[in-house]
């Protein structure tokens, strides 16, 4: 029988992809045998293209940017699999008067980014009958946060509804949507800032491999018959 979790011979491209969860994702995804794009804001240095090997390449685009990711779609048209891991949190106060903008930026960047991506990848995996995507929703999005602010519970929880909404229309035609809800992994996104292990089970906080893993799972022919869940990978946190 073959190895199912195997991606051989699958494109995969990664937002968010120059470091935390995205750079430990397209990791993971090219330790499967995928061809992997790593796509940010910024370009991936020939240094660590080198090193990823020559199964990866680079992209460069702002996902809040509609027309950079239709460009990006004609540049990649027979992506196979999508995740959207590009993402901010932003540790402000929500009572500030500037505190708009950075509500205004979040939405852009964790919901309306996913949404450009997905709305120009999804009918070309629809019209194969063949793709994966996967969104990166958060512990937060569930529960609130512990120490997230609003703006970024708010938009993590409208990823998960994306989920669904796209799973629906997915299913029919042979793609598979699902998504992924870390609880707080140590990366730069939560460097320096303190964090109570005694409110997480497990006593620590996840690392950033520990969430590409099972995304890199999803990602492949194993989760066939998986299509609009949530995967939960936050230390055995629950919530009613």
């Amino acid at each position: 029988m073959s190895n199912l979790f195997r991606l051989d011979g699958q494109s995969v491209l990664v937002t968010g992809a120059l470091g935390g969860i995205g750079l430990a994702t397209a990791r993971a995804l090219l330790e499967q045998g995928a061809s992997v794009v790593l796509c940010d804001q910024a370009p991936v240095s020939d240094v660590l293209l080198a090193e990823l090997g020559p199964n990866a390449r680079s992209a460069v685009c702002d996902v809040t940017d509609r027309r950079a990711v239709e460009q990006l779609f004609r540049d990649f048209p027979n992506t196979d699999g999508l995740v959207l891991s590009a993402g901010i949190l932003p540790f402000d106060d929500w009572m500030d008067e500037q505190w708009d903008a950075s509500f205004d930026r979040v939405m852009a960047v964790n919901v309306r980014g996913s949404i450009n991506l997905a709305r120009v990848f999804f009918p070309a995996m629809c019209e194969r009958r063949s793709g994966k995507i996967v969104f990166v929703g958060s512990v937060a999005g569930r529960m609130g946060g512990m120490q997230a602010g609003p703006h970024y519970a708010a938009s993590k929880g409208a990823v998960h509804a994306l989920v669904r909404w796209f799973a629906q229309r997915a299913a029919p035609n042979g793609v598979n949507v699902n998504g992924i809800a870390p609880g707080s992994i140590a990366t730069e996104m939560l460097a320096g800032k303190p964090f109570d292990t005694s409110r997480v089970p497990m006593g620590r906080m996840g690392m950033a491999d520990e969430v590409a893993w099972p995304i890199a799972f999803l990602c492949s022919s194993a989760s066939n018959y998986m299509n609009g869940a949530v995967m939960d990978v936050n230390g055995g946190l629950i919530f009613s």
